[in-house]
């Protein structure tokens, strides 16, 4: 039966497909903030505004990029969270953001499957590297993994509270090492310590360590990508001694929930555009990170909850409690 309320819910939905139409016909028509959970200068923040700069030319609107790294990511989800669907605002979604987090806290500001639509992966492989003190005798993961079974307890690795440290006493549980983690709150104090000789390995980007490999104050043994690292073929991908271990970080872009599909697929567009660019792919390969492409809104949303299904099984096995 037809009454009065539903022919009114039906020209209410009429009218609001209506206007997110028109929205998004005439966006953009104002600069579009760019929220990205990363500090200013860092490799993650660089992407960000080479992207940032594509879509400026690309849309004719400045995209400005808003850097916020309170609470692991927290303060600029929620804002992003909280913003109009509009098209106005865009966030930098990471794998702390939408994967880790979720497991980390027992309750969130935000939700990341409810509150946000998937536009584009921007890189979806930033890959770490184990590297040791140049006095351990070890030149690759399984001769170091050898000297760590062998002297339990008496080795020890450093890495960042976060994913770093997360993924590191996951790899040495399944790997069956009993090695001491070594937790920092900033990069610089873990690699002095390790270059220092005061603790035997590290787990970190590519990028933070390469100077110092190319000083010979670290030594490269592993990375922990599915694959080798152009550049450094010599260095064993980690999953060749311990099949199946394979972590590390990953950014894609991402909108309030509600932003209107034509918006939400010329971001993707132009994301695909920004990735085949030869300097792109330079600049990003020089972070050391991979890049597959931008696939689409709904491809990128599989790859996020195939990643938080992974990390909340990473942290789970590791024993890891929820604050």
């Amino acid at each position: 039966m037809i009454t009065v309320s539903s022919i009114c819910r039906a020209l209410c939905a009429l009218l609001l497909l209506a206007g997110a139409s028109a929205l998004a016909q005439n966006w953009p028509t104002k600069p579009i903030k760019f929220i990205v959970p990363n500090a200013a200068g860092s490799s993650p923040d660089l992407l960000s505004r080479m992207w940032a700069e594509k879509l400026t030319r690309a849309l004719g609107q400045q995209v400005l990029v808003e850097n916020n790294i309170a609470g692991s990511g927290l303060v600029a989800a929620q804002s992003a969270a909280r913003s109009a669907p509009d098209g106005y605002t865009l966030f930098l979604a990471t794998v702390v953001t939408h994967a880790t987090n979720p497991f980390m806290f027992k309750s969130l500001p935000y939700d990341p499957v409810r509150d946000f639509s998937p536009i584009a992966i921007l890189m979806d492989d930033g890959p770490f590297i184990v590297a040791v003190h140049p006095g351990v005798p070890a030149k690759t993961f399984a001769e170091f993994l050898a000297l760590v079974k062998s002297n339990p307890g008496k080795f020890s690795f450093a890495a960042d509270a976060g994913i770093a440290g997360i993924a590191g006493r996951w790899l040495f549980k399944i790997a069956g090492a009993d090695i001491v983690f070594v937790p920092y709150k900033q990069v610089a104090a873990s690699l002095q310590d390790v270059v220092g000789g005061r603790v035997d390995s590290i787990i970190i980007s590519l990028a933070a360590s390469d100077a110092f490999v190319k000083a010979g104050k670290l030594r490269l043994v592993g990375v922990t990508s599915a694959r080798r690292f152009a550049g450094v073929e010599h260095v064993p991908a980690i999953t060749e001694t311990v099949p199946g271990v394979q972590f590390g970080g990953w950014f894609t872009i991402a909108a309030p929930a509600g932003t209107p599909a034509e918006i939400i697929r010329r971001v993707n567009r132009e994301t695909g555009e920004f990735l085949k660019q030869p300097e792109v792919d330079a600049r990003i390969r020089s972070f050391g990170w991979f890049s597959s492409g931008a696939g689409t809104p709904e491809s990128t949303a599989e790859f996020i909850r195939a990643e938080r299904e992974k990390w909340g099984r990473i942290i789970r096995e590791v024993g890891i409690q929820p604050e």
